[in-house]
């Protein structure tokens, strides 16, 4: 069984809605415009899709430990680094 994920869901619904605004719309030029940006919106949720699968996919499996161990760096690091500006210009002078 698969899940879907977020993207795939934007892009269904992104063909719904392009479904519906055509249905509305008559031939035209405003027609054109229309499915010429609802066509751009669904190639760029696909190239998302397939560009951030990887990413996806990690931060699936991610244990609360490492997530935790992430968050302590990050916000550790700007005092870290203060630390680091402080010692150097004390040893400089």
């Amino acid at each position: 069984m698969t899940t879907s994920t977020v993207a795939e869901q934007e892009e269904a619904r992104l063909y719904d809605e392009l479904r519906l605004a055509l249905e509305e719309v008559e031939e035209g030029e405003r027609r054109h415009k229309m499915l010429k940006q609802m066509i751009r919106q669904i190639k760029f949720a696909r190239w998302r899709k397939e560009r951030f699968r990887r990413f996806d996919r990690y931060v699936q499996e991610v244990r609360p430990a490492t997530l935790w161990i992430m968050l302590a760096t990050g916000a550790l690091m700007p005092v870290v680094l203060f630390s680091i500006f402080i010692w150097v210009s004390l040893w400089v002078e």
